[in-house]
């Protein structure tokens, strides 16, 4: 389903998840970047604790991203040198998960039994699978994705992803005939819809809800980072959390 985020000051909030009583949605620009090559560590370390401190928790739970399909579960902050990994989740409460993104899919995900999920998904993690890859990890330890809510936040959509000959024939040899309804002709291009590559995975991987923002960042919000926009080095962040 189509659902455009909330806009709640410089928080963007998924609806689907906010009536599953958890925290989730996207940062804007106007509380800085948090993360990325442009922007200085220990400015993003203050932006994710002024973040975690507006939400009530102690801290953003965070991992190396590597546009690869690993999945970690996070009841805590990892030590430095964090983690390399693209997908995270837990059972715990008070446990904030996040994942950064400038045109790349967060993957936000909530069971309703208290397990929660994020995921990073640019176009190398989701021909990696890696969506399918959370539902996977999380249902193995007892999650049933029939009763999950899967949402698509902020990201590049399919009116701006335009891809080379090269990056097509990648995308068709990892997710073969997958790839069909996700590559589509526009006008002399190819475009990889995001939106639709991983909500099939969702749905192949039998999640119950799947909720897409439909928001592209690079044209369709001045407020959110866009690596094709310009903003090169700089992050949002997307973020899922559960009190109690």
């Amino acid at each position: 389903m189509r659902s455009e985020w909330l806009r709640k000051g410089h928080l963007l909030v998924s609806p689907a998840l906010s009536a599953m009583g958890v925290v989730a949605g996207s940062t804007t620009r106007g509380l800085g970047s948090m993360g990325g090559s442009a922007t200085p560590p220990e400015d993003g370390e203050r932006a994710r604790a002024s973040l975690a401190a507006r939400l009530g928790y102690p801290a953003v739970v965070r991992v190396k991203q590597m546009h690869g399909d690993t999945v970690l579960r996070a009841d805590a902050p990892f030590p430095p040198p964090w983690p390399e990994a693209d997908a995270i989740w837990t059972d715990r409460p008070g446990v904030l998960l996040g994942v950064v993104a400038a045109d790349c899919v967060p993957i936000l995900v909530a069971d309703g039994a208290g397990r929660i999920g994020a995921a990073h998904a640019g176009w190398e993690g989701t021909t990696r699978r890696i969506a399918q890859r959370l539902i996977e990890a999380m249902a193995r330890e007892g999650a049933d994705p029939r009763a999950m809510t899967a949402t698509l936040g902020p990201s590049i959509g399919p009116c701006c992803y335009a891809v080379g000959s090269e990056r097509a024939a990648a995308i068709r040899e990892r997710l073969g005939p997958d790839a069909e309804r996700a590559l589509v002709r526009r006008d002399s291009a190819v475009v990889f819809d995001l939106w639709t590559a991983n909500a099939d995975q969702l749905r192949a991987a039998g999640v119950g809800t799947i909720e897409t923002a439909g928001t592209c960042t690079r044209c369709g919000d001045e407020e959110v980072f866009s690596r094709r926009g310009g903003d090169v080095g700089l992050l949002g962040l997307a973020f899922i959390g559960r009190s109690t």
